[in-house]
């Protein structure tokens, strides 16, 4: 049973694995003009961004399935969340590598990318005074690294919890109420991507990128919201 198990996630990791090799295949046309390291990390980015939505999605959708489904489904949904996890912590670092010293992007509209003085440039101004503290960059790319940021901080929490003998030291209960922040996790990265298309990056990104995934999230969870209430009330 233990080999059986084993094999299983190593499957999904490999599926995970096959899907990012073809998503890479299918995006590095598009992105073939930008610098090798910001084309990795774009893909990542969204890459991450797909399979977190993916993880969204198996929760209702393991509920129409035939009871003794659930486990295996639970089980992708796990590994899936790790796979998103890795591909979006090296996406962060990524960012963090091309903005360790002067930035070299592939900047498409008129609004300059940030002048960061190291990364903490993407999140700081510098300030006119010699002993006064750095400025917050509320500008819209300063807004889009906090929300970056935030959801970092969430991914890398849910990543290290993922793992069995860190859900065995939480509890049961408190790893469930730590996991529930997935869809805020989801919401973050939507905006972070959303302002950067906005206020930087135009061709090939666009809004589509990510909405498309949020209406097939909201659509799937809303019906299994209510289909949930539907069979409560049944019984």
């Amino acid at each position: 049973m233990y080999m059986s198990n084993t094999w299983f996630r190593l499957n999904t990791y490999g599926v995970c694995l096959i899907l990012l090799a073809l998503g890479t295949r299918w995006l590095w046309t598009d992105f073939a003009a930008f610098p090798l390291k910001e084309a990795w990390s774009m893909i990542l980015g969204y890459f991450a961004f797909i399979m977190i939505g993916v993880t969204l999605l198996i929760g209702p959708l393991c509920t129409w399935l035939p009871s003794q489904w659930r486990s295996a489904c639970l089980s992708i949904r796990r590994d899936v969340g790790i796979f998103a996890g890795l591909c979006g912590l090296l996406h962060v670092a990524l960012v963090l590598v091309l903005f360790q010293g002067e930035p070299r992007l592939m900047i498409i509209h008129d609004t300059p990318a940030p002048k960061a003085d190291g990364w903490l440039g993407l999140f700081f101004l510098a300030s006119s005074g010699e002993n006064e503290w750095p400025i917050p960059n509320w500008s819209l790319p300063g807004v889009a690294n906090f929300l970056g940021l935030c959801a970092a901080w969430i991914l890398f929490t849910l990543w290290l919890t993922s793992f069995q003998v860190i859900k065995k030291w939480l509890g049961t209960s408190s790893w469930k109420r730590l996991h529930l922040s997935n869809p805020l996790l989801f919401l973050l990265v939507v905006f972070h991507g959303l302002i950067y298309v906005q206020s930087i990056k135009g061709e090939p990104h666009s809004f589509a990128d990510f909405l498309w995934l949020v209406g097939v999230v909201w659509l799937v969870r809303g019906i299994g919201f209510v289909h949930a209430i539907i069979r409560r009330r049944q019984r």
